[in-house]
């Protein structure tokens, strides 16, 4: 099977992205326009690595949340009590997200299509349970107090500085997850979600592909979570529910599973539509909604494959309902 990757085909629009986003703090833009596009990169982080399990692997889970706060949570109960570098705190923050949901992945992978997307509805409001009623998360108040971000003595605390730490943190989980998808490790992936039985005929360890893209995306969400944390110098449960995860796999929907390109676009598009309606913002889910209703029937494979074209949109037609109607 040959297997190329997708940001090899596009590098020409990767560059003008990247030049774009380096230069947009030097425009005369108002500042929640960095605020928001901050957002977007920490989004982005979580859903790119969300893609390595839905969109490469073919395991639809609903906990992505669930994770993204763990390390989140982490990093802000080091900073505040034992005051802690803000790397020291994304690594231990990758580190112990990684390690909770291989433990969680190790228990559950055994399900398959709608069974396992009940199990990590279930890990996803434990984890929210947790957050909500624990004394030292701070309850339902959450945690201010986290220390602003530092970095070989350098503080990040302006709007354009933190603009630039998340983008580096984006970068950093794009890189991870392109050279994954085009190794050995990804390929591996896609001949698991195309048939895991064909998969393990051909030698693959089908149990610890799915293992060990469950962990990384676990731990690719932590990390984000870390960065989350330090840029709003607070954590609050409402962030990390189970309606988030679901908005999360939403992202990734109308972006386009199984491209590198489609967790920005998806995550672009629904984190900016209700800024600029911002007068209508408490309708966000219904806009949700309204994206999905469109792209599904008009671009199957999501934003990516009006780009990507018949290639893209082919390999987005493995719609989430597609992949848990084949597993069970």
């Amino acid at each position: 099977m040959k297997f190329r990757l997708p940001l090899l085909r596009q590098s020409r629009y990767w560059y003008v992205a990247l030049a774009l986003v380096l230069v947009l703090p030097a425009l005369p833009l108002p500042s929640f326009i960095l605020r928001l596009a901050t957002l977007i990169f920490i989004y982005s982080s979580v859903i790119t690595g969300f893609n390595l399990l839905v969109g490469y692997c073919g395991l639809v889970s609903v906990a992505q949340a669930g994770f993204f706060g763990i390390g989140a949570y982490t990093a802000a109960l080091m900073s505040i009590h034992l005051h802690t570098s803000f790397l020291v705190g994304l690594v231990t923050g990758t580190l112990v997200t990684g390690t909770i949901s291989a433990l969680i992945g190790a228990a559950i992978l055994r399900l398959k299509g709608r069974y396992l997307i009940m199990a990590t509805l279930g890990i996803n409001e434990v984890i929210n349970l947790v957050i909500v009623n624990a004394t030292f998360t701070g309850g339902p108040n959450g945690l201010p107090g986290v220390s602003a971000p530092s970095l070989f003595g350098i503080v990040f605390s302006s709007v354009s500085s933190l603009y630039y730490l998340n983008l580096a943190g984006l970068v950093l989980v794009t890189a991870v997850v392109a050279l994954l998808v085009n190794s050995a490790v990804g390929r591996s992936m896609v001949a698991v979600r195309e048939d895991d039985l064909a998969a393990e005929a051909i030698g693959i360890n089908v149990a610890s592909t799915k293992l060990l893209a469950f962990t990384l995306t676990g731990a690719m969400a932590g990390l984000a979570g870390v960065f989350y944390a330090y840029n709003n110098l607070f954590v609050s449960y409402q962030s990390f529910t189970t309606g988030e995860s679901f908005i999360m796999l939403a992202m990734l929907v109308i972006g386009g599973m199984g491209t590198l390109s489609g967790p920005f676009l998806g995550v672009a598009l629904l984190m900016a539509l209700p800024e600029v309606l911002r007068g209508a913002s408490l309708y966000r889910y219904l806009f949700y909604g309204l994206a999905l209703a469109v792209v599904a029937p008009l671009w199957p494979g999501g934003l990516a494959s009006i780009r990507l074209g018949q290639k893209g949109a082919a390999a987005g037609k493995r719609t989430v309902g597609q992949q848990g109607g084949k597993e069970a």
